[in-house]
């Protein structure tokens, strides 16, 4: 059987040089797709970016995966495995269990 991966594709570099690490405060925006093309969620529409401390606060695990290899001011497009997102209990009402999420994603600061 074949693992499970998170597929990134990039759609800007960012400076290539400033990577996350475990304990730093990170500002992104970030909008999550159904495999459908249902938007579920985003923090674009009202210009609020998502701000939490990377390896510390609770987020999907596929997002801090796609983070760490990011740098300041990259924008990437994500498949996540449900075994990467919310698995097959899924979130009540919102994402079946055992469902694939797309996320673009977009760092915009580190505070170390």
């Amino acid at each position: 059987m074949e693992k499970p991966q998170i597929i990134i594709t990039t759609v800007k570099r960012g400076d290539e040089i400033t990577y996350p690490k475990k304990g730093n405060h990170l500002r992104i925006h970030f909008e999550v797709f159904r495999p459908n093309g249902e938007k579920i969620e985003t923090t674009k529409d009202a210009d609020h970016p998502f701000e939490f401390q990377i390896g510390v606060d609770d987020v999907i695990p596929g997002l801090q995966q796609i983070l760490y290899k990011m740098t300041i001011g990259e924008k990437v497009k994500a498949e996540i495995p449900p075994q990467f997102a919310y698995q097959r209990e899924g979130l009540t009402g919102i994402i079946p269990g055992n469902e694939k999420l797309i996320m673009e994603i977009e760092l915009i600061s580190i505070t170390f």
